[in-house]
């Protein structure tokens, strides 16, 4: 690349601006300033990843959330779904339980269970 670009990108011409071995100087001595900042940094208490899940317990927690859930929306659709065909009642409770799992439920149970579920 020309020096005459990359000066002038810099602002070289304009004296009021730094130069380019300026702004490279404040660069290194930015990043030993992070270097050394995160080298003294104090180390983190407790662990940084948390417990497995065993996945038989989620899978038992999901089980006890979704079926009274697609029970209870069951029942509340029925009169207004009772037409149509099982298909289409679905495509509208199956939607309508899994938000209810991701928003509702499962964060409260999983708040509840924590605990149980890594042991």
């Amino acid at each position: 690349m020309n020096e005459g670009v990359v000066s002038h990108a810099y602002g070289a011409d304009d004296p009021g601006l730094p130069s380019p071995p300026a702004v490279t100087g404040i660069r290194h001595t930015l990043r030993e300033q992070s270097r050394n900042a995160s080298a003294n940094a104090e180390p983190r208490l407790g662990p940084t990843v948390p417990a497995a899940v065993r996945r038989w317990k989620l899978w038992l927690l999901t089980v006890c959330g979704i079926y009274p859930t697609i029970v209870l929306l069951g029942l509340a659709t029925n009169p207004v779904l009772e037409d149509l065909y099982l298909p289409v009642r679905l495509a509208v409770l199956v939607p309508a339980a899994a938000a209810a799992m991701v928003w509702q439920i499962n964060p409260r149970l999983q708040r509840h269970f924590g605990a149980w579920l890594t042991r």
